[in-house]
Formats: C-alpha cells, structure tokens, sequence
C-alpha cells in the first residue's frame, strides 16, 4: 500500500501580503535587514564582550605543543585522540614535541570500515534494500568519521607509527576523491553481495574476500603502504641523538606510547527521555572494528561531565571530547560562546532550544567534532573558560587554539573520554553492565558524523 496524499492548507497569499506590510512599518527590522544584508549575518549578530570574556588565561595550562591539521579531511576524532596520545610519547621518548601518522590509522581505518560494513551487508541481507537500516549503512559507508571506540581498536590491532614514517598524503589531507571511489566501490559490492544472499554465508564470504582485497589496492594507490618495519631517529629534548631501529607499529604503541585503552571510560551527556542516566549504549551496525573490545557510551549527566573533565585536567592529563562544533563558534578569535551571537534579537524570533531537543528525533548533530581540552580557568564561582586544542591548524583561533565558556560545555559538549580512577563505584557498575544497543540511525550515531 503506498502512502497516501492528503490536501494541506496552501501558504495564504492575502497573508502574504499582510507580513510584507508589517514589516514595512517595522524601522527596526529595516535597520536589521539592510546591516545583513551588506555585511553579513555573523558580523552583525557578534557580541563582543562574549569574545572578551571567554579570551584569557588558565588555572590550569598543559604544556601539549603545536597544533595540529586534519586539512580538509574529517578525521577529527583522530587527531584529537592522537594529540592525547602524543603526549605520553613525547614525555616517554624525551621529545619537545611529536606528531602520530593519522594517514596510518586512516589506511587502517577505511580498511576495517569496509570490512565492517560487508559483515553488516551480508548480515542484512534479508531486508529490503529500501528498508531504514540498509538505507542507514549505505548513506556513507566509510568516511572520515569515527569516535573513541574504532580509535581504540584500531590501534590496538595495528599499533601506531610517528609520521615520519608514513607522512600525510594528497588524499590523507583532501579525502573527497578517496572517500567517493571508495563509497562508490561499496555500494557496487553490496548490490553484489545481495545478490548472493541466496547462495548461502560461504559464498558471500568468498566473494567479500576478493573484494576486500580490492579495497586494500584502492587504499595503497591513495594512501601509500603502511610500514611494518621501521626505524625513529631524532633529537631529545637535551639534544642528543636517539636511533630506535627496526620497530614495529605495535612495538612503538606499546614501548613508546604506552596507552592502555581499557583504563578508561567512554562517557556521554544526551539528556533525551529515551537514554536514561547510568546506563550503557552502543549503536547496531556502527563503523568498527570486527572482533575488537567494545568501548561503549555510558550516559552521564553534564555536572558529571564537567567534574570527571576537571579532575583530569588537574591531574595533567589531557581530555578527549566530542561537540556540536558549528554553533556558536568564532574560528576568527577562537571563541566557543554560548551568547557569542544573539540570534533572537537580530530576527525577532525564539530560536533558544533545550540540549534535550537538539539530540532528540527532530533534532540532529550539525557538526559532529572532536577536539582535546588542554586547559581550564577555575575561579571560587566555577569554571570560567576552557582551553581546547583544535585540529584546523595554527591559522584559526589562538595559534590554534581555542577558548569556551562554561555555557557552552553545558550546551554543545556531549562527549568526553576520562581515565575509569576518576568515576565513582556507582558509574564504574554501571560502565560494567550490557550496553542498550540502538538501532543505526539513531542520534547517538550522528555525534561521531
């Protein structure tokens, strides 16, 4: 049965005409229209004394380096977890600064994705190809995004190299024509593997292995081969010289880096009826890799959130956090402000919504990002500021760098990845318990878009 049509109340052209009316009596919306209209909506609507009062110094101000460039790739959640992990290495190698191959873990990343996402084909095959959760796998089956738990497994199955020994690459820095070949690639396999269904899971199998050899071809020629032997001379902090020969990625991550993943807890803040606090979740069907360990969301309230973040930092250690990044930023000052444009006021409009409606049904993750907080003001009142190592180079905010008032850590934060030391015996037990697995195209899905 197909979906039936009914007549709607067409838009009122005597309506019309009365709006067009009031807003000619209106000077004000005069004023407003023609300051848009010339200069822009973002210049007119900044509030400049938000910028004043988020910019400033830090309590607390780890020592983490230059920042980094994901260029024009969306391998956000990479560098922020590799700017985190860099700093063990620097510390545990004597270096003044460091930077990990993202084009490494990206080679490693599109491989697992693939996989995944032909497990997840074959699994489905079943359901019809209009059905939502094939739709789902198939609107953008391996790009750029991920989250802490594929981070996770990622190097803990290949380990980590320093990006001298696989530097950054045309397509590791602009990955639009590797991610379109690439989901090309897999929509034509699993038409292919659909097709096959009926032949039984071997034959899938069987064909899935030719294909993801295929995938790995496509990865080298864009991304080059990652090494499994190499050697890591440099200068330490003293300046002496330093040669480790013959390292594997796995030996480097495990001597040199020294990260053990398990010690620490994946945390969320989604405020929606349907995710109640203290309990787990995991999305069905989610970029991943095949046999690693899961690393679930635990749902936390947002003063949890903050609490866990500030000991941390306090502690020297850096804090992994995911955001809804688009809203309410300046990259021009490197402001993350909650009131830094007052929208409301420049259209006459209520556009102010609750975190709750914005990760519900109709709402939805606009900009999906992930950064490091590397510092933090607190003053007797509470926090004052954040300090937050972005990955967009040294050419925005404060030498890359940004500020965020506490506002918007409320607002627009719903992520943050902390050592399990830090939680209480009540979230450690509730970090232990079965996750909720939700269905692909739910919200939490979006927060590593």
């Amino acid at each position: 049965m197909g979906i039936e049509l009914k007549p709607h109340k067409a838009l009122d052209l005597h309506d019309l005409a009365t709006w067009r009316e009031r807003l000619r009596a209106d000077h004000r919306h005069r004023f407003v229209m023609n300051a848009v209209v010339a200069g822009g909506l973002t210049d007119f609507a900044l509030d400049q004394d938000a910028i004043t009062e988020t910019k400033g110094a830090f309590s607390t101000d780890l020592d983490t380096g230059g920042a980094t460039n994901q260029k024009e790739s969306g391998r956000c959640w990479m560098f922020a977890g590799l700017n985190l992990l860099r700093e063990r290495a620097r510390r545990n190698l004597g270096l003044d600064d460091l930077e990990l191959s993202e084009s490494y873990l990206m080679f490693f990343d599109k491989l697992e994705k693939s996989n995944a996402f032909y497990e997840s084909i074959i699994a489905t095959a079943a359901e019809a190809a209009d059905s939502q959760v094939v739709m789902a796998l198939t609107e953008d089956p391996a790009g750029d995004g991920g989250e802490w738990q594929l981070f996770a497994n990622l190097i803990e199955k290949y380990g980590l190299v320093p990006q001298k020994a696989m530097p950054e690459t045309f397509h590791s820095s602009a990955s639009h024509g590797l991610n379109a070949v690439l989901k090309h690639k897999l929509r034509h396999d699993a038409a292919d593997l659909r097709r096959l269904a009926h032949l039984g899971l071997e034959a899938a199998r069987s064909r899935k292995a030719v294909m993801m050899e295929e995938v790995h071809r496509l990865l080298s020629v864009f991304l080059g081969v990652p090494p499994e032997r190499f050697d890591f001379e440099y200068r330490d902090g003293k300046k002496g010289f330093r040669a480790l020969r013959d390292l594997t990625p796995e030996r480097f991550f495990s001597e040199h880096v020294r990260f053990d993943f398990g010690a620490w807890a994946n945390l969320m803040n989604v405020p929606t009826p349907d995710k109640p606090f203290g309990r787990t979740y995991a999305v069905a069907h989610a970029p991943r890799v095949e046999g690693g360990r899961p690393y679930p969301y635990l749902n936390v309230d947002i003063d949890t959130m903050r609490s866990l973040a500030l000991r941390q930092l306090e502690s020297g250690e850096g804090v992994y956090f995911g955001c809804d990044v688009v809203e309410m930023m300046d990259s021009a000052s490197g402001v993350l402000d909650d009131r830094i444009y007052d929208l409301s006021a420049v259209f006459g409009i209520d556009l102010e919504f609750r975190k709750e409606e914005h990760l519900g049904p109709l709402g939805r993750i606009a900009g999906g990002h992930q950064m490091l907080f590397t510092g933090v003001d607190l003053t007797d009142a509470g926090v004052r500021r954040w300090k937050v190592e972005n990955s967009w180079g040294t050419d925005v905010g404060d030498k890359g760098y940004f500020f965020m008032n506490d506002g918007w850590f409320g607002k627009y934060v719903y992520q943050v990845v902390v050592r399990r030391d830090l939680l209480s015996r009540e979230l450690e037990e509730a970090l232990a318990k079965p996750p909720v697995v939700l269905p692909p195209w739910d919200v939490v899905r979006f927060l590593s878009r």
